[in-house]
């Protein structure tokens, strides 16, 4: 910028003492800074600090939490026990039949199904096992006949929860839902003279539905099931055994 003369206002030299219009004395100005050294390079701004919070201290009770489920007493009820087993079939057709043992416990009445491969290797293991006590063809025959039998017997000292998660067949009913459970003789005898063969027809009534199946003739079959269902196990009409001699009472 070019300053002016005091005295008559022309534009003058920066340095010049005397004004070339009027010849008036001038001031001359001091040097001036030039503005890009006059401009103070201000420091950045930055940017605004968030403040962080101090980790947390762990959290300490003044008295231990205790859940106040936990201060329920248990609600346990009886363990389970097997009382016994009986052996059942279920009839198909042409004579065949689906093999079944019935675990009856304090609890419930389990109905394990054998499936042809158990039926199988119990029979071998019945044969080797007659073989091996020196029995000859009838003996081991006969024990094969009673194969079934004796693999049922495995349920007696077998965990219930194991024996029900054995096969996809089998199933269980509460001894509670059990409404009724009746026998009835069936004669087996198939045109046979002279001799009469007869098991007994299981029929099973509950909440959940109603079941059949037939099993031999055994006194501790009925004993069992008395033993644990009482009065609602149905015997035959006028069936009654005298230390297994079976009678009709009429």
């Amino acid at each position: 910028m070019m300053p002016y003369c005091e005295n008559c206002g022309k534009e003058i030299s920066p340095t010049a003492k005397f004004c070339r219009s009027c010849g008036a004395q001038q001031q001359p100005l001091p040097p001036q800074t030039p503005i890009s050294e006059r401009i103070e390079l201000q420091p950045a701004a930055s940017a605004p600090q968030i403040p962080v919070a101090a980790p947390a201290a762990p959290f300490q009770p003044t008295q231990p939490y205790v859940n106040p489920q936990s201060q329920a007493p248990p609600q346990q009820g009886p363990s389970e026990t097997v009382l016994g087993v009986i052996v059942l079939r279920k009839p198909k057709s042409l004579g065949r039949y689906d093999a079944f043992t019935g675990v009856v416990t304090n609890q419930r009445m389990i109905f394990a199904q054998m499936t042809n491969q158990m039926i199988t290797d119990a029979a071998a293991q019945a044969r080797a096992q007659a073989k091996s006590e020196g029995k000859g063809f009838f003996g081991q025959w006969g024990d094969q006949l009673k194969a079934t039998f004796l693999y049922s017997r495995k349920y007696l000292t077998m965990d219930s929860n194991a024996v029900l998660a054995e096969t996809p067949g089998n199933f269980a009913v509460n001894n509670n839902c059990i409404s009724e459970i009746t026998l009835k003789l069936k004669d087996i005898s198939r045109g046979q003279q002279n001799v009469q063969q007869v098991e007994f027809q299981i029929e099973v009534s509950s909440s959940q539905g109603k079941y059949e199946f037939r099993m031999d003739e055994r006194d501790e079959y009925p004993n069992l099931l008395k033993q644990v269902y009482g009065e609602r196990v149905k015997m035959p009409f006028g069936y009654k055994s005298f230390h297994g001699v079976k009678v009709k009472l009429f």
